[in-house]
C-alpha cells in the first residue's frame, strides 16, 4: 500500500513539472484570475502586512517564494524590500524568473516537489506560497518544511486557495456566479482549442479528477482543508496573526457586480502564521 502511494506522489509531480514547464511563458496571460489590477493591489499589500509582522530581527529580510511560478509573488517580495529565494519543480519558470532585474537579489532553487531539503534550519524571514498548496500531493507534510526552514519569528504566508465556504452550497455564491456568468463576454475561440475537447473526454469518461495544470486537490472530496493547516502549524509551533476570507477577482468579471458582493460572500481564503521564538 505503502508502494502504491509513493509511485502516485511521484507520477504527481512528474505529471506537475511537466505541464508547468510547458505553459510557463503562457501562464501569465491564461490565469486572469491572477494577473489583473485588483487581485495584484490586494495581494501587494497582504504581504506588506506579513512582512510588518516578521520578528526575526534581521535588517535585510530573506523571503523564500515557494512554488513561484512564473514570479508572481517574487516580484512584489523584492519590490517591497526583500532578498528571495524563488523555487519551483519547473525549470522553465526558473529560467523566466532569473531573466528579469529586480531591485533585490533574488535567486533560484529547483524543487523535487516533495520537500524544501535544499533549504538551511532557519535560514528564511519569510515563507510565501501563493495558489501552490492544492499542487502538492502531502500539502499537510510541506508545512513541517516551512516551519523548519524559518528562523524563530518568522511568518509563513499561504494564499489564492479556496475557503472552506467555497466548497458549501451557499444560494447567494450561486447567484453571484450566475449574474457573472450572464455578464461574461461568450469566448467563442475555446470551441477551436483542441485539447479542451480532450480533457472534456478525459474528465467524462477516463479520469474525473484529471485536471490540465496537474491541479491534484481541487475537488468537493479531497480539497485543502484550512482547519488541518491551522492546527498543523499551531502544534509546530506556530502562532496565526491573520485570517480571512475573501472573493477572487477575475478580469473576465464585471466590477460593478462584483463590487455589489465582495462584502458579501467570498471564496479564497489568506492565512498568516508567525513561528513562535
Amino acid at each position: 500500500m505503502l508502494l502504491v502511494v509513493f509511485m502516485k506522489k511521484n507520477v504527481d509531480i512528474e505529471w506537475n513539472i511537466k505541464t508547468h514547464d510547458k505553459i510557463a511563458k503562457r501562464y501569465a496571460r491564461d490565469h486572469g484570475e491572477i494577473y489583473n489590477e485588483i487581485e495584484q493591489r490586494r495581494l501587494r499589500q497582504k504581504l506588506q502586512d506579513a512582512i510588518f509582522y516578521i520578528k526575526t530581527g534581521s535588517k535585510r529580510k530573506i523571503a523564500f517564494d515557494f512554488g513561484s511560478g512564473a514570479g508572481n509573488l517574487t516580484s512584489h517580495l523584492s519590490e517591497l524590500g526583500c532578498n528571495v529565494i524563488a523555487g519551483d519543480v519547473s525549470q522553465e519558470f526558473l529560467d523566466l524568473i532569473a531573466s528579469k532585474s529586480y531591485k533585490t537579489i533574488v535567486q533560484t532553487i529547483k524543487l523535487n516537489g516533495i520537500d524544501i531539503s535544499n533549504v538551511s534550519d532557519q535560514s528564511v524571514d519569510m515563507v510565501a506560497t501563493y495558489s501552490v498548496l492544492h499542487h502538492i500531493p502531502d500539502y499537510l507534510s510541506i508545512l513541517k518544511e516551512f516551519m523548519r526552514v524559518l528562523k524563530p519569528g518568522g511568518v509563513a504566508f499561504i494564499d489564492h486557495e479556496p475557503s472552506e465556504g467555497f466548497w458549501t452550497e451557499d444560494p447567494v455564491y450561486a447567484f453571484f456566479q450566475k449574474e457573472i456568468k450572464c455578464n461574461v463576454r461568450q469566448d467563442f475561440s475555446k470551441y477551436f482549442i483542441l485539447t479542451n475537447y480532450f480533457d472534456w473526454l478525459v474528465r467524462r469518461f477516463i479520469n474525473p479528477k484529471y485536471h490540465r495544470e496537474g491541479d491534484i486537490h481541487v475537488f468537493k472530496d479531497d480539497h485543502i482543508e484550512w482547519i488541518k493547516i491551522v492546527d498543523e502549524l499551531m502544534i509546530l509551533g506556530g502562532s496565526v496573526i491573520h485570517e480571512e476570507d475573501y472573493l477572487l477577482y477575475n478580469k473576465k468579471y464585471d466590477i460593478d457586480i462584483y463590487n455589489k458582493y465582495a462584502n458579501i460572500i467570498s471564496d479564497y481564503h489568506l492565512l498568516v502564521v508567525r513561528k513562535n521564538g
